[in-house]
């Protein structure tokens, strides 16, 4: 007879291990399962350093926090900087009734998916007395829905972000608050827009009023994180030597004896696609080997497309695993000038979404936009094809997919560019384009979404109520 043991605690206590111990009498392949012999939602695997989280099983009890074991609502919100060719991003139409845009098409297939939103603003990204530094704002108000105070100093003020509002509560329920993500490495000191300290380009999601978290650029630090690998030696050598899985091989195969067909599916797809995102991380990791003296390149990505889709296949797992149910991803820094040469764009953004009404200019501004649909694509992809209970993560999720300025030659705040993305639980209507009143206070839609979770405070940034999306 052989047992396993499986680590119930997400911060192991090397002095006290809360363990559970089954033998394979009880495993039942088939059939319902009783709810003492279930295993905890968050059980991990745990060997050497590596802590890796498990999928929603159906020999696991059901989620302490949703209602009816129904699965958590996850909640994103992904960013993009320099505006939008506004006349190639709006699509023709309203309510169910409306064609893609140049810019939406590559997400034709998941146009059942997501909500086009209209009319909402950020006013607190104006100038309000305040001169130019539109990009700073852009980026310091998005999230937080404040009014940046203008310095190029150390005393930096925004406000506090809805996603950091949402990890105070309800970012309790798993191993991480939340996940911040990003593409561009970017300093928070100095000047970065016209008098605008750069921590306010750089950041989106704010721990506090003068405090932005941070976010990750490597997918291996990243990867890390959200496994939890701290073995011994150099992480890094060691990660490149050996799949973080080969230290829980044991546990995986015990756990696999216990559980029924559909569970060993699902497990057998997550591995692969953990031991897949390794892969394609290392290929990226491996340092070229340069002339003595040359200062060793940078860890991430130098393929933008790779990176993003790295940045988002680790969201994916986080969901998956439960591990977070709150990120952020900043596609790029706001004011960001990356070329795109991929698209045949050698021109840097930045420069470009100051077209003025340069066709030329115009015209590669909306290969950007377009790009970045493409990309987000990809992500909606996965999330539809990750079950979560009798849905797709796409369906207990709420994302956020935009920006906090319109067009990027007038550097206006209202109107923007957002798609709502997911079904909040199959409780939301999708496949729609929604009319707002014009300057309807965007952070109506992130009290909604606070809300939907339960940790909506009553007021946020301008806000004037709850967006009402049935």
């Amino acid at each position: 007879m052989h047992s396993y043991k499986l680590c119930q605690t997400l911060v192991c206590n090397p002095n006290k291990r809360v363990e559970t111990e089954m033998t394979q009498e009880q495993s039942l392949p088939s059939g319902r399962i009783p709810s003492s012999m279930r295993l905890d939602r968050r059980t991990v695997l745990r060997g050497l350093g590596a802590t890796v989280s498990l999928p929603m099983l159906q020999f696991m009890k059901p989620v302490q926090a949703a209602s009816a074991g129904a699965p958590p609502v996850r909640l994103a919100w992904i960013f993009f900087p320099n505006g939008t060719n506004a006349d190639r991003w709006v699509p023709k139409g309203k309510g169910k009734e409306w064609e893609l845009s140049h810019a939406l098409e590559p997400l034709a297939e998941y146009r059942n998916d997501f909500n086009v939103l209209r009319g909402l603003a950020q006013v607190n990204a104006q100038s309000l007395g305040d001169g130019p530094g539109d990009h700073a704002r852009s980026a310091a108000a998005f999230l937080t829905g404040a009014h940046p105070f203008k310095t190029a100093g150390s005393k930096i003020k925004a406000g506090r972000s809805a996603d950091q509002i949402a990890a105070d509560t309800y970012g309790r329920s798993t191993r991480l608050a939340s996940i911040e993500l990003g593409t561009e490495e970017g300093r928070d000191a100095g000047a970065c827009d016209s008098g605008y300290s750069c921590a306010y380009s750089n950041n989106i999601s704010w721990r506090s009023e003068s405090l932005p978290t941070g976010k990750e650029i490597q997918p291996k630090s990243a990867f890390d994180r959200l496994f939890g690998v701290t073995g011994g030696g150099d992480p890094k050598e060691q990660s490149m030597r050996v799949s973080i899985l080969d230290f829980v091989t044991d546990q995986r195969k015990h756990l696999v004896s216990q559980v029924g067909a559909e569970d060993n599916r699902k497990l057998d797809e997550y591995f692969s696609s953990v031991r897949e995102i390794e892969q394609r991380i290392t290929r990226f990791a491996t340092p070229v080997q340069l002339p003595e003296g040359t200062q060793s390149p940078s860890e991430k990505p130098s393929d933008t497309t790779e990176h993003i889709r790295l940045m988002y296949d680790l969201m994916v797992l986080a969901f998956q695993t439960d591990t977070t149910r709150i990120a952020s991803f900043m596609l790029a820094n706001e004011g960001s000038n990356r070329a795109f040469p991929m698209i045949e764009v050698k021109d840097g953004h930045h420069q470009l979404s100051h077209h003025e009404n340069k066709q030329d200019h115009i015209d590669k501004i909306a290969k950007i936009d377009r790009y970045y649909c493409e990309q987000f694509g990809y992500f909606l992809k996965k999330l539809k094809e990750t079950k979560d209970g009798e849905g797709s993560l796409l369906d207990n999720s709420l994302v956020v997919y935009g920006g906090a300025i319109n067009d990027g030659n007038r550097h206006d705040h209202h109107d923007l560019p957002l798609l709502l993305a997911g079904r909040a639980g199959k409780g939301l209507s999708t496949g729609n384009v929604l009319e707002f009143p014009q300057y309807t206070p965007l952070n109506n839609l992130f009290r909604m979404m606070l809300d939907t979770v339960g940790a909506d405070r009553g007021d946020f940034g301008d806000s004037n109520g709850i967006l009402a999306i049935s």
